[in-house]
């Protein structure tokens, strides 16, 4: 799944990425974020990526975020959530 038109995973996003995040596990077991495009994140999006691994372990389903902009990873890490997210390799 690749967040087009979407530059940033900021609080001004979150709102319409949760809804695109509920369409697709709707339809999909395993889901893969491609966030190539992504150049920018704060901790509102960074809740939000980790409230849709939850969502998908409770669902028994699985998300995976590939393509990570360094910056956006250096936030991740910077807020101690790359093992939440499955990008502790990354």
């Amino acid at each position: 799944m690749l967040l087009e038109n979407i530059t940033e995973i900021t609080i001004y996003e979150v709102q319409e990425l949760q809804t695109i995040f509920i369409k697709a596990l709707s339809k999909v077991e395993s889901l893969v974020v491609d966030m190539s495009q992504i150049k920018k994140i704060d901790m509102v999006g960074i809740q939000l990526l980790l409230s849709l691994v939850n969502s998908t372990k409770t669902l028994n389903k699985t998300v995976s975020f590939v393509n990570i902009n360094d910056s956006v990873l250096e936030e991740i890490r910077i807020s101690s959530c790359e093992n939440s997210l499955g990008l502790a390799n990354g």
